[in-house]
C-alpha cells in the first residue's frame, strides 16, 4: 500500500486524444517538463450576441448592412468540413444584416472555400451548415481546377486565378476561424480567398512561399502576404472570423476588414493559444486531435511541437489520419517523399510535377525530418512511404518506458490540440 501511494505522488497520469479515442500515459513527474494546452477563457454565455456585437461594431470597415445596396449581388466564403467554424451560428447574422439592407435570398451566394480538399458530402454540408440556411440560400462548391477566371499575377509573380462566380460578385464576405497555422503563421483574414477559392496553380505557388522556413504564430509571412495581395486585387470587402474553446464554444468573434479585423483575431488568439514552457523537451508527444482528417490537417501538430523540442529531438505525432496522406493529394506526396528540397525545387523547374502542392508538403515534412527525429502513429506503410519512424499506438507508455530506462533524466513533452496550440517559450 505504502508503495502504491508513493507511485501516485510520482507518476502523472495524462490522458491524451488519439483521434478520438482518449489514452492515458503515465509519466514520472520528474521527467515531465511541460503538459500544454490551450489557455482557459470563458465562453460568452450568448454565443450570438457575441457575434452580433462584431457585426454591430466592425474594425476598419462600416458595418456590413451599410456596404451594400438593394441590388447587390452577394457571395459568402464560407471554410469547410476541416475546419471547426460554427458556420450554423454565423451565417444567420449574416444574412439578418443583408436582409436588413434589403438584401433578398436569391441575390445571395455560398461557397464553399475548399482550396484543393475534396468535395463536402450532402451529410457533411447538412451538418455544417444546417438545413435552414440550405433553404435559405443557393450553395456552390468551389472547383480549384473549373470555372476559374485569371486576373494577371501578382508582385511574386503568381497568376491570380479565381472562382468566377466568386469574382463577380459585388460584394464578397469570408467566414472562417483564427488559430495558430503553418506555413501561414495564423488561418482566419484573406486566407479564405486564397487558397479558399483560388485555382490550383495559385494555390500552390502560394505554399511554396512558406516551404522552407518555420512560420507558425508569425503575423506577417511570405504567405500571408500573398493572401493579402490577392484579396486587395480581387477584393475582400467584409470578413467574420472567430475564435472557440477546445470544446468547440465560441469564444470570441471579431468582424470588418480582412487585414484589420484578423489582426484583432491574432492578438486575442496570442491570448488563447500561445502557450507557455520553460524547458524545450527531449521527446515532445503532439495529439493534432481534432485536426485528424488526413496527414495534411494533422502535420500541423509537428510544426507546434518542433518550437518546444530540443533540436534533433523526437516529436512523436498523435493522429490516426483516418483519410490517410491526403484525399486529394496523397499519391504525389508519397511519390514525392524520399526526394529533398534540392531536387524537389529542381523538378520544378523541370515541370515534371504536377502537384505542385504535394511538393511544398514534402518540403514542409523534409523540414521535421532534418531537425528531429519524427515518428508516426498512422498507418505503417503510409507512414514507411514518407521516410518517417512508425510507432504503434498500443506500444507507446512501452516506449516512453524503455526510453526512461535508458536515460533516467530524459525530459518529455506534451502539446494537446497541437494542430492549435502556439508553445511559446518563456
Amino acid at each position: 500500500m505504502k508503495k502504491e501511494h508513493t507511485k501516485e505522488k510520482t507518476v502523472k497520469v495524462i490522458p491524451v486524444h488519439f483521434g478520438e479515442k482518449v489514452i492515458e500515459l503515465h509519466v514520472p513527474k520528474k521527467n515531465l517538463c511541460f503538459n500544454l494546452k490551450r489557455n482557459d477563457f470563458d465562453a460568452p454565455e450568448d454565443p450570438r450576441a457575441e457575434i452580433r456585437r462584431a457585426l454591430q461594431n466592425p474594425k476598419g470597415t462600416e458595418r456590413l448592412k451599410e456596404m451594400v445596396s438593394k441590388d447587390s449581388a452577394v457571395v459568402i466564403l464560407a471554410d469547410d468540413r476541416t475546419r471547426v467554424t460554427p458556420q450554423k451560428l454565423i451565417l444567420p447574422l449574416i444574412l439578418d444584416e443583408l436582409h436588413e439592407a434589403g438584401i433578398d435570398n436569391e441575390q445571395i451566394k455560398l461557397v464553399i472555400a475548399y482550396g484543393t480538399h475534396r468535395p463536402m458530402t450532402d451529410k457533411e454540408i447538412l451538418e455544417r451548415f444546417g438545413q435552414d440556411i440550405i433553404d435559405q440560400i443557393e450553395i456552390k462548391h468551389h472547383d480549384c481546377h473549373d470555372n476559374l477566371a485569371n486576373r494577371g499575377i501578382t508582385k511574386r509573380g503568381t497568376r491570380i486565378v479565381v472562382n468566377k462566380e466568386v469574382l463577380n460578385a459585388d460584394i464578397r464576405i469570408g467566414v472562417g476561424g483564427v488559430l495558430p497555422h503553418h506555413p501561414v503563421g495564423w488561418s482566419g483574414g484573406a486566407k479564405i480567398l486564397l487558397p479558399g477559392v483560388a485555382g490550383t496553380e495559385t494555390v500552390h505557388a502560394m505554399h511554396l512561399l512558406g516551404a522552407t522556413e518555420q512560420q507558425l504564430g508569425k503575423v506577417l509571412t511570405p504567405c500571408r502576404e500573398e493572401m493579402e495581395d490577392f484579396a486587395r486585387d480581387i477584393g475582400l470587402h467584409f470578413i467574420v472570423n472567430v475564435i472557440q474553446t477546445d470544446k468547440g464554444e465560441l469564444l470570441k468573434a471579431v468582424a470588418g476588414h480582412f487585414i484589420e479585423a484578423h489582426r484583432e483575431a491574432v492578438r486575442w488568439g496570442m491570448k488563447i493559444f500561445g502557450a507557455k514552457f520553460a524547458q524545450a523537451a527531449d521527446i515532445t508527444i503532439s495529439s493534432a486531435y481534432p485536426s485528424d482528417y488526413d496527414l495534411t490537417q494533422a502535420d500541423k501538430g509537428l510544426f507546434s511541437a518542433e518550437i518546444a523540442t530540443k533540436p534533433k529531438g523526437e516529436i512523436i505525432l498523435l493522429s490516426p489520419c483516418y483519410e490517410g496522406i491526403a484525399p486529394t493529394h496523397g499519391k504525389e506526396i508519397a511519390r514525392l517523399a524520399k526526394y529533398d528540397d534540392a531536387t524537389l525545387f529542381k523538378m520544378l523547374e523541370d515541370i515534371v510535377i504536377e502537384d505542385r502542392f504535394g511538393a511544398s508538403e514534402c518540403m514542409y515534412l523534409n523540414h521535421i525530418k532534418r531537425n528531429f527525429k519524427a515518428t508516426l502513429t498512422m498507418d505503417p506503410i503510409l507512414t514507411n512511404l514518407l521516410g518517417f519512424h512508425y510507432l504503434n499506438i498500443d506500444d507507446l507508455q512501452e516506449y516512453l518506458g524503455k526510453r526512461i530506462n535508458l536515460d533516467n533524466d530524459i525530459q518529455i513533452g506534451i502539446v494537446h490540440n497541437s494542430s492549435e496550440v502556439l508553445p511559446v517559450q518563456k
